[in-house]
């Protein structure tokens, strides 16, 4: 059964139309870039980058290019983008630039500065300006290569005192900030410190996110608004327990959500299950580790088993209310011969599962009568050769049968 209608759409190469939560940094690239873009060589920005994997750091410079190749590139402005995580010498770098221009390069027998004069020389020749992006740039400052990029930094400065004009303009992408203390004090005064910051993507965030890309790519009854929420509260972040790990991170949530439509394709089923989600997790995140679960106290092994069980007995469904766990916990007590915690109680026992990111919540929507929380497990990965539910429940229950020995 297919599950697909356009399988692009989740990979990490997609381009989508719009970039929801990015259209801001978009414009403020464009406006760093718009003196050069309209008058090439009259100035030489420098932009850089900074945010965790997934913020959107890469789909947003590789937009901007290509508007920017799309209006110009049959002229004299082309971009060039470089992904150094598979490019990590200053020479692998500028022969990818030159072969993006389409420049024609000997075999062997070329040093870094030769790579320089040709790239000037083919820039001068065909009167070419190019804006020119270092993705995940942090791998060019290992500590062999922190002076090739400052090298390159001043490479465009060298190329204005020979011809008077700036030929490069640049794009420096990284994680965070720490590759500048590996730059020379010369090149961090002429980097510049223009910064545009790519906060985490929230769970609402990644759900509008995940809401475009699956509209794109799957069929409109292959899954539903839970299954999409699911994987924004593992992957987004809250205020709660912020960005840690996956959290913030769109590229793992289009993962989880790619991961998940193929083992429904594999299993026959006409749509995304719940359980689907929790299987692509296991293999997408680190699982609960098993001495997380081992240092719950009893009634929480309980509480939480008893989620497990009302989860199970739901399958359809990513999230069971507050009052079926409940109900469910009370059921499970009887049958342990112990005797059930407080409402209150079990609401504390809720806030410790969310903090290890054992579960978690989200208040109930359309369809339910009142507000009430509604919960799920987030990742189940615990190294088990088991269906993730089932696997969970089994732990908890020889660790609760350990407990009561």
């Amino acid at each position: 059964m297919r599950i697909f209608k356009n399988e692009k759409a989740l990979r990490p190469e997609y381009m989508p139309e719009h970039l929801p939560y990015r259209e801001n940094h978009l414009r403020k690239l464009k406006l760093y870039f718009s003196q050069f873009i309209e008058e090439p060589g009259s100035i030489c920005p420098k932009v850089i980058m900074i945010g965790k994997t997934g913020t959107g750091k890469t789909v947003t410079a590789r937009k901007f290019g290509m508007e920017i190749n799309e209006k110009y590139g049959n002229k004299n402005l082309k971009y060039v983008h470089v992904y150094c995580y598979s490019k990590r010498t200053l020479f692998s770098v500028l022969k990818d630039i030159a072969q993006q221009l389409g420049v024609a390069l000997p075999k062997r027998g070329f040093s870094i500065s030769d790579m320089m004069q040709l790239l000037l020389d083919t820039l001068e020749e065909k009167n070419l300006y190019i804006i020119v992006t270092l993705d995940d740039v942090f791998h060019l400052t290992d500590v062999s290569e922190e002076e090739q990029l400052s090298d390159f930094i001043k490479f465009s400065e060298e190329m204005y005192h020979k011809t008077g004009k700036y030929r490069i303009g640049m794009i420096l992408i990284s994680q965070d900030s720490r590759f500048l203390e590996r730059l020379d004090r010369s090149a961090r005064s002429l980097l510049g410190n223009v910064k545009i910051e790519f906060e985490p993507y929230t769970k609402d965030q990644i759900y509008v996110i995940l809401e475009q890309r699956a509209r794109e790519a799957l069929r409109e009854d292959a899954y539903d608004d839970d299954i999409l929420q699911m994987i924004a509260d593992v992957a987004g972040a809250d205020e709660e327990r912020g960005a840690e790990g996956h959290r913030g991170d769109a590229r793992f949530a289009l993962d989880v959500l790619w991961q998940a439509a193929k083992l429904a394709e594999l299993d026959g089923s006409s749509r995304i299950t719940p359980e689907h989600v929790r299987e692509a997790l296991k293999h997408s995140v680190p699982g609960i580790p098993v001495e997380y679960l081992e240092g719950l106290s009893l009634h929480k092994k309980l509480f939480l088993l008893a989620i497990v069980r009302a989860l199970k007995a739901r399958k359809n469904q990513a999230y069971v209310p507050f009052g079926i766990v409940e109900e469910t916990y009370n059921i499970i007590c009887e049958q342990y011969g112990e005797r059930p915690r407080k409402h209150t109680q079990l609401w504390e026992y809720l806030r410790e599962l969310k903090r290890l990111g054992i579960v978690e919540t989200r208040l109930s929507g359309k369809g339910m009568r009142g507000r009430t929380t509604l919960i799920s497990i987030s990742t189940v990965n615990i190294s088990i050769p088991a269906e993730p539910l089932e696997g969970l429940e089994r732990i908890l229950e020889d660790l609760i049968r350990r407990d009561m020995t």
